[in-house]
């Protein structure tokens, strides 16, 4: 499926330099326009791209992406700012917006837009446990 504004949901998970504790503008306006539903997953691939992550949805596969959830309160004003911040209207994107299902902590699994890597990863070292800030923290870097 491609981005598209039909799917009727206002979640956005987030796996990398969105999270909490990342002090980037792009992050900053997340939490102040919208409102931590908790930590989720997804079944995936987490790949380290240098500066921050990027991750791919395999709905059949053993490995887990580990991130959180945010409720978007005004989806449509927010979120071609965050569009821009991860290049997908770029000639050559790296990530694409889709839904896809998460697991919430709660157990229950929702329908969350996420930014989904979509160029080759062989050249990428995979972050293996699917924690991004615990990849940063193992390698002593800094949100």
């Amino acid at each position: 499926m491609t981005t598209n504004q039909s799917v009727s949901t206002s979640l956005l998970f987030v796996y990398g330099t969105l999270m909490q504790g990342f002090t980037n503008p792009f992050a900053k306006k997340l939490r102040k326009n919208a409102h931590w539903q908790g930590k989720a997953s997804f079944t995936g691939k987490l790949f380290d791209l240098g500066s921050y992550p990027g991750a791919l949805f395999l709905p059949h596969y053993k490995g887990i992406v580990y991130g959180e959830v945010w409720e978007i309160s005004d989806f449509n004003a927010v979120i071609p700012s965050l569009d821009y911040y991860e290049g997908i209207h770029d000639s050559q994107p790296e990530y694409v917006r889709e839904p896809i299902p998460v697991l919430l902590e709660t157990g229950q699994v929702q329908l969350a837009w996420s930014y989904l890597y979509c160029q080759p990863t062989d050249a990428f070292v995979q972050i293996k446990h699917g924690d991004y800030r615990q990849w940063l923290l193992d390698n002593k870097q800094h949100l």
